[in-house]
């Protein structure tokens, strides 16, 4: 059964915790909004009636804009594309405004599951970076991509800073907000995701944009880290610890952790 799984893996995303966190969802009557898309592990989880997912990625919403229009397609084009080193090469070099819809989204999917641990990152001048990662599985499971698809039927997939989502929300609404976390140390510090890295000057714009928000009547859940920094920074909402894994961490024993999960209700 493919529903409620995404069909990309995002690093820090929520697949192995969304239904613990829909679980413990708000009760709301309008949109559900989910401003740092990543894999959209919640939405999928959730599959709200009416829902805007946004990104500054624009290669990942231009990803998902395309799954929704013609999955067909989109697999299509990943099956002509060779799971090898040069291959890779080639795909990671292309400059993606060159590219028609279908093969810009074919490449986002392709790099996420070719590249070393899915990771995607960028540098400054938002340039894919990522090593191969030389791994033997298949880039999509057929049922999953064409589920994604339907559930993206009718949904608003935007290209838009996460405070211009959480203006726009409506007392009622549902905002789930994910963002690269404060720095824990180590492997925990991917943040370049975009050609701008996300700074603790961001998290304190998010923590107001938060609590514009929450005094409009918006429903706001966010995950983070555990740290002091993040406590400081977004006081004022509630706080819940919620276990979690660091797979991205290479030494197993420094996996295990807790992140932060902060409301206003």
């Amino acid at each position: 059964m493919a529903e409620g799984r995404s069909f990309i893996k995002w690093a820090g995303g929520k697949t192995r915790y969304a239904a613990q966190l829909v679980a413990a969802a708000p009760s709301f009557t309008g949109r559900y909004w989910e401003p740092f898309m990543g894999s959209a592990a919640v939405f999928f989880e959730l599959r709200p009636a009416k829902a805007v997912l946004s990104d500054a990625n624009p290669e990942l919403v231009a990803c998902f804009q395309a799954v929704a229009a013609d999955p067909e397609a989109v697999m299509a084009r990943l099956d002509a594309m060779a799971n090898t080193p040069e291959e890779f090469q080639r795909v990671r070099c292309q400059d993606p405004v060159t590219l028609g819809v279908v093969e810009r989204a074919a490449r986002v999917v392709y790099l996420n599951k070719t590249a070393f641990r899915g990771l995607w990152r960028v540098n400054r001048h938002g340039a894919f970076n990522v090593p191969y990662g030389a791994y033997d599985r298949p880039y999509y499971r057929r049922e999953t991509l064409l589920e994604a698809s339907r559930a993206l039927a009718g949904v608003d997939v935007r290209l838009c800073d996460f405070a211009d989502a959480l203006r726009e929300a409506a007392a009622g609404d549902w905002v789930f907000l994910d963002p690269p976390y404060l720095p824990e140390g180590g492997f925990a510090d991917f943040k370049r995701y975009t050609s701008g890295q996300f700074r603790e000057a961001d998290h304190r714009r998010l923590a107001a944009e938060m609590h514009d928000a929450s005094r409009r009547g918006v429903l706001l859940t966010m995950t983070n880290s555990d740290t002091d920094a993040t406590r400081a920074i977004y006081a004022g909402f509630r706080v819940t610890r919620m276990a979690t894994r660091r797979d991205i961490n290479l030494r197993a024993a420094a996996r295990a952790s807790f992140d932060l999960v902060l409301s206003n209700y």
